[in-house]
């Protein structure tokens, strides 16, 4: 939207990320639980809100016209968990940028939308949510702003964050113990609902469900003490070694991490080796790239180093980094893309 507009500086430019940012937030902690619970995919939904209102910053939006888009993107909002694993779950996030700035560009152009297409009675709160929660709405918008209170994650791995610290867990039983590949008979990971049930693929036959499956991503830190680009590959998670690998691990349900609630990502491995040792371990609740345990700058740099590889050459991805961290002095916001489109 910042290149079809042109001279958008990169301060009006993080404003409009950030406007966008807390709009999404907001109408996810608004809205009850079930929203997720029932199968939609917040990223698919919620997001197309976020997108619009970066959108409608931007442009400039206000009024009946602003409200307008609001409606607009709550017709357009979709996304169900059914389709993680597949090709289609990435597609949400895109179909959300679009359908985000299509809404801003329509309501710029006139285009109406009921009012109350967020909180009336046929609204998005009450037919994707089943309402609101009273107690976050009070909160009011801007009260409370979510990229510093909870603040924000960043995914260290490139698959779902509910088996992230499942992840630390297990490379840090594998590298602590010198745990080899061939040394392991078998591993179970115990968690709750809330992780057993999206993350839902027993054994991975590619890479898109291995973004979903536990079993792939701990095979994949027992066989190369990674879980990475090169690793989330269907060449990679395709081979012989994961595979087999794969089916020496299980998951099971706990009922006593089920008991503790959803407020955090509970987990527990225990792996029997071929020599009768057992090794056991509780997974970190403050989780790597959390609010309460965050990435460092470097550890930042090099996962977006690690997005680029094969992509961009290291010498642009070094111009790219260079020109995110003075971001809000940019004059214009248009060159992050000139440099992404760069190939040599």
């Amino acid at each position: 939207m910042a290149q079809k507009i042109g001279g958008v500086d990169g301060k009006t430019f993080m404003l409009a990320f950030l406007t966008g940012f807390e709009v999404e937030c907001k109408i996810s902690e608004w809205m009850l639980p079930q929203h997720y619970i029932k199968g939609m995919h917040s990223s698919g939904t919620v997001g197309t809100f976020g997108a619009y209102a970066a959108a409608a910053k931007l442009l400039g939006l206000k009024g009946e016209q602003l409200r307008s888009g609001f409606g607009i993107a709550a017709s357009f909002a979709a996304g169900i968990r059914c389709n993680f694993g597949t090709m289609t779950k990435p597609l949400h996030v895109g179909r959300a940028a679009e359908n985000g700035v299509t809404a801003a560009l329509l309501a710029a152009r006139g285009f109406t939308a009921d009012p109350d297409a967020l909180d009336g009675p046929w609204g998005f709160y009450a037919v994707h949510g089943g309402g609101v929660s009273a107690e976050k709405v009070s909160q009011s918008f801007g009260k409370t702003w979510t990229i510093v209170d909870p603040g924000v994650s960043i995914k260290p791995y490139p698959c779902g964050v509910l088996t992230h610290p499942t992840i630390d867990l297990m490379l840090k039983l594998v590298t602590e113990n010198n745990i080899r590949p061939e040394d392991i008979e078998a591993v179970k990971a115990f968690a709750g609902s809330n992780i057993l049930n999206p993350i839902r693929y027993p054994i991975a036959a590619n890479h898109l469900q291995a973004k979903f499956s536990l079993p792939a991503a701990l095979a994949m830190i027992a066989l190369a003490r990674k879980a990475g680009k090169k690793e989330f590959s269907d060449a990679f998670v395709s081979s012989p070694a994961m595979q087999a690998m794969q089916r020496r691990i299980a998951t099971e349900s706990d009922p006593e991490i089920e008991k503790m609630g959803f407020d955090k990502m509970r987990s527990r491995i225990e792996i029997k080796l071929k020599d009768g040792r057992q090794l056991e371990g509780w997974a970190d609740e403050r989780y790597r790239g959390g609010p309460d345990n965050p990435l460092s700058d470097a550890e930042l740099e090099g996962k977006v180093r690690s997005c680029c590889e094969g992509v961009l050459p290291e010498a642009i991805q070094a111009e790219l980094i260079a020109a995110a961290w003075r971001a809000p002095r940019e004059n214009d916001a248009t060159k992050f893309m000139e440099i992404i489109n760069q190939r040599s």
